[in-house]
């Protein structure tokens, strides 16, 4: 990773992932430069898609990004204080990963286990609109 201050307007994909023990995993790929998501669904093979998005769209995750302080993970969790800024998970152990590509071919990571970044929700929620459907492990 370059010590450079990236941009969420300099994003170009993400892929998020969250697993759990005995309960499969979920990947949700975002190519904002393509205008798509693919779902990848361990547990319901039947809920795997590709779907392309709107312009629209792509502009409402753009705007909405900051919100979640998604780049700022990527630092906490590697400096090891990310565990500190998050919460945990309520009812079993979770591992969650995100990987950022930017336009100038730089990429962060980051990753947990059992301990969601603060804004998690939010982005969540980013990430269920965008789907249109549950980011959510069974």
């Amino acid at each position: 990773m370059s010590e450079k201050k990236h941009d969420y307007n300099d994003i170009v994909f993400i892929e998020t992932e969250l697993s759990g023990y005995r309960r499969g995993s979920l990947k949700a790929s975002i190519d904002l430069t393509a205008g798509r998501i693919a779902w990848t669904d361990t547990h319901m093979w039947n809920n795997d898609f590709v779907r392309a998005l709107s312009a629209q769209m792509v502009e409402h995750i753009y705007k909405n990004l900051p919100e979640t302080e998604l780049l700022s993970w990527a630092s906490d969790y590697a400096k090891g204080i990310g565990h500190l800024m998050g919460s945990m998970t309520g009812s079993f152990p979770q591992d969650w990963s995100v990987v950022i590509h930017f336009s100038d071919g730089d990429v962060l990571k980051a990753y947990g286990v059992s301990n969601f970044p603060k804004q998690w929700a939010t982005y969540r929620r980013l990430i269920e609109e965008v789907a249109k459907t549950s980011f959510r492990l069974r």
